[in-house]
């Protein structure tokens, strides 16, 4: 086998007009772990495309130089998306019937599959979900279903974007633990990572792109190591920044409950989910949510909006029982942002967008742009209000989500993994947001992201228990 596994040799690659990536050229190796860093637009997620050979393939866009996978594969590499559904084919199936599929295309016998999706299901710590059905997974859950259903391919080179974005601390840590495995079996492995600190321990070797080209090249703990970091945009791992920033004092939490909870009980069919759970939240706080993935911590969220049916229990919001409001009269109190905001964007622009939730419950055309701008000036996107949703990057997609939100000016926040993805800048936004949320009633962040919890919430809440 070839010891090179891809060689990159890119002047540009373009759509249509913009240029997004320039002046590319290396190589990955057998067993080698290449880390991608970079601000949001830094042109990671086109890098990691191109290596993977979908760039004027499978996605759109126009490369000038060459990408080559000397190993071979059929097919060379194998791709996972930040957002799990884009891979994942919805065909109704189970779990161990969707990692099937890559196997099955590649005309294997059906002894060899079965090997091939068990091998997947261990390695990316999916076992217990084999026989679930994708559409009820959590995210983090779904992050492992689509890392499986690529190991399944068996391919030399397995390309990796965000894919740790929605996984629990565990779960997380597990994964390291795998991709260490793929690389020892001679695997190379491109990861793509927001989290600095995932990257400096697991890369062998780390490329950061700023404005579309290579910034630096180097070993990760010598690029990581650095203060100031070596893209202020990028931001820096947890532990370096707690060695130079003072610790932020935590807010009192002992006022009024604004969010109150008692008893509830809450699932999908015949699976309970969320079991005789209280809680509360504070006027003037912000409270972030965390457990392993599949806990219930988004199942809380829908059924405060009434998308899950309540089985037992109470809730209610300043004081206002939710309990028998239906949806759309309990968004004038609760605004929720989902774990894939794309799904809940479908306006032609952002300032129409950031307006939809205020016109709709009935506020004035004046009032309601004056509430959209505020909104979309809390999350860094005033200058954006006439371009098309779909145009933006994912992670300004959820800060638009967020600002549809606020816009309505609800009672109550709550975020589903609003930094999943975020550079420092857009990490940044979403402090601004949540501190502007604590004059108006409260929030709830349901995270993974333990560092920005410890720093930008007022307390942490567990919810549910591991599945």
């Amino acid at each position: 086998m070839n010891d090179i596994v891809a060689r990159l040799r890119i002047r540009r690659v373009s759509y249509g007009d913009a240029v997004a990536l320039r002046d590319v050229d290396f190589e990955v190796q057998a067993g080698e772990i290449v880390g991608i860093a970079g601000h949001v637009g830094a042109g990671k997620t086109t890098l990691a495309l191109a290596a993977a050979g979908l760039i004027g393939r499978a996605m759109p866009g126009t490369i000038d130089g060459t990408v080559e996978h000397p190993a071979g594969g059929d097919p060379p590499a194998a791709y996972v998306f930040a957002n799990p559904w884009t891979q994942l084919t919805e065909l109704g199936g189970t779990v161990e019937e969707e990692i099937a599929v890559g196997p099955e295309n590649q005309a294997l016998e059906s002894a060899v599959i079965r090997a091939r999706v068990d091998d997947a299901l261990r390695r990316a710590d999916a076992v217990h979900l084999a026989t679930r059905l994708p559409q009820e997974l959590s995210g983090g859950e779904l992050q492992r279903v689509a890392l499986a259903s690529a190991l399944a391919l068996d391919t030399p080179l397995l390309v990796l974007d965000e894919p740790t974005a929605q996984l629990d601390p565990e779960s997380a840590r597990a994964f390291a633990d795998a991709l260490r495995g793929l690389s020892d079996t001679g695997k190379g492995i491109i990861l793509v990572e927001q989290n600095l600190a995932l990257v400096r321990e697991l890369a062998t070797r780390l490329i950061v792109l700023a404005d579309g080209a290579v910034l630096a090249d180097g070993a990760p703990h010598d690029l990581l190591g650095r203060w100031p970091p070596v893209d202020p945009r990028l931001g820096a791992p947890a532990d370096v920044e707690r060695e130079h920033e003072p610790a932020l004092m935590r807010r009192p939490t002992s006022g009024a409950p604004l969010l109150d909870i008692a008893g509830l009980s809450a699932g999908y069919r015949d699976r309970e989910v969320l079991t005789d759970l209280s809680l509360s939240i504070p006027a003037g706080s912000a409270v972030a949510w965390v457990g392993r993935n599949g806990a219930g911590k988004s199942t809380l969220a829908k059924t405060i909006m009434g998308l899950v049916p309540r089985r037992a229990g109470t809730i209610s919001v300043g004081g206002i029982a939710m309990d028998s409001l239906p949806t759309e009269q309990r968004a004038r109190h609760v605004g929720l942002v989902f774990q894939d905001p794309s799904r809940q964007l479908f306006s032609r622009s952002v300032i129409d967008e950031a307006m939809f939730g205020p016109r709709a419950l009935g506020m004035g055309a004046a009032e309601a742009r004056a509430s959209a701008r505020e909104a979309l000036e809390i999350v860094g996107l005033s200058g954006a209000q006439q371009t098309h949703p779909g145009d933006l990057s994912p992670q300004a997609q959820r800060r638009l989500a967020i600002a549809a939100a606020m816009a309505s000016r609800p009672m109550l926040l709550i975020l589903d993994e609003p930094t999943a993805g975020q550079d420092a800048e857009g990490r940044g936004f979403i402090a601004r947001a949540l501190e502007v949320q604590r004059t108006r009633g409260a929030a709830a962040v349901i995270t993974h992201d333990l560092h920005f919890a410890s720093r930008q919430c007022d307390a942490v809440q567990r919810v549910g228990s591991a599945t």
